[in-house]
């Protein structure tokens, strides 16, 4: 895939590594599936991912990093008291030192580590000019009620945008949901679940979003590219302090998706 072929592109160019050596690039992907940034931590991994829990955070100055490392080592802290078998739980977007991540989501998640995070949630579209999150209510699981908090006012066009795309997503579900994994080559049952667990909550946040009854106001499409930055607009100098990922706007078809 693209991504694997980054990957060893950048670890020939860049690495100067033997990419041919089947070691080299298993050791290669661990530390690119395992590590914080490119250092390898005992037990780091295994922090899992929630942002409603997420209960430690990193001593380190991500400006400083290597050279504090260097000094210090590497050290991580809970941010409250743990009881005995309590778990641990890490943040891969919101954490104290993630820089940049305002518009890496659930969607984000979902394609870099393989998983639909729990709520909250957070969700983007680029296209439609809309940006929000899912939480429980009162942040409560128990309430069984789901509460969309927008994150920039969104439009009536938006809007009507997310109406399409949840139709296309209803009539997607009805052409392959009763589908099997081995009708498609290269595709495993864990990964055909996958896919439609992340398409349940796509098809969830999109349907929570519409019935809002959210205020509409058209002055999202006079704002620049940086829409969506929590802070305004975009004023990097680095072009790649605040990318997104892009989102097709156009209508695809099914055996397009």
């Amino acid at each position: 895939g693209d991504w694997s072929s980054d990957v060893w592109e950048e670890l020939k160019w860049y690495c100067k590594g033997d990419i041919s050596d089947p070691l080299y690039r298993q050791a290669a992907m661990l530390v690119n599936a395992r590590s914080d940034y490119d250092v390898m931590v005992p037990f780091y991994d295994m922090f899992n991912h929630d942002n409603g829990k997420y209960n430690i955070r990193h001593t380190i100055d991500p400006k400083k990093w290597y050279a504090q490392i260097d000094e210090e080592g590497y050290e991580m802290v809970t941010t409250k008291a743990i009881q005995a078998g309590g778990q641990l739980y890490n943040s891969y977007d919101r954490c104290n030192i993630c820089t940049n991540r305002d518009w890496f989501g659930t969607p984000e998640i979902f394609s870099n580590f393989g998983f639909v995070e729990s709520m909250p949630q957070r969700w983007l579209f680029d296209f439609a000019r809309v940006k929000f999150e899912l939480n429980w209510k009162d942040e409560d699981e128990s309430t069984k009620e789901i509460m969309v908090k927008f994150l920039v006012p969104p439009s009536k066009k938006g809007m009507d945008m997310l109406h399409l795309e949840l139709r296309r997503l209803e009539s997607f579900s009805k052409e392959y949901r009763d589908e099997s994994y081995e009708e498609y080559e290269g595709i495993s049952e864990y990964e055909w679940q996958m896919i439609w667990q992340y398409y349940d909550a796509l098809y969830d946040a999109l349907s929570y979003a519409l019935q809002s009854g959210a205020t509409l106001s058209d002055e999202v499409w006079d704002l620049d590219d940086g829409w969506w930055v929590e802070d305004g607009p975009v004023k990097a100098a680095d072009e790649y302090d605040h990318y997104v990922l892009p989102t097709r706007s156009e209508k695809m078809s099914n055996d397009e998706l």
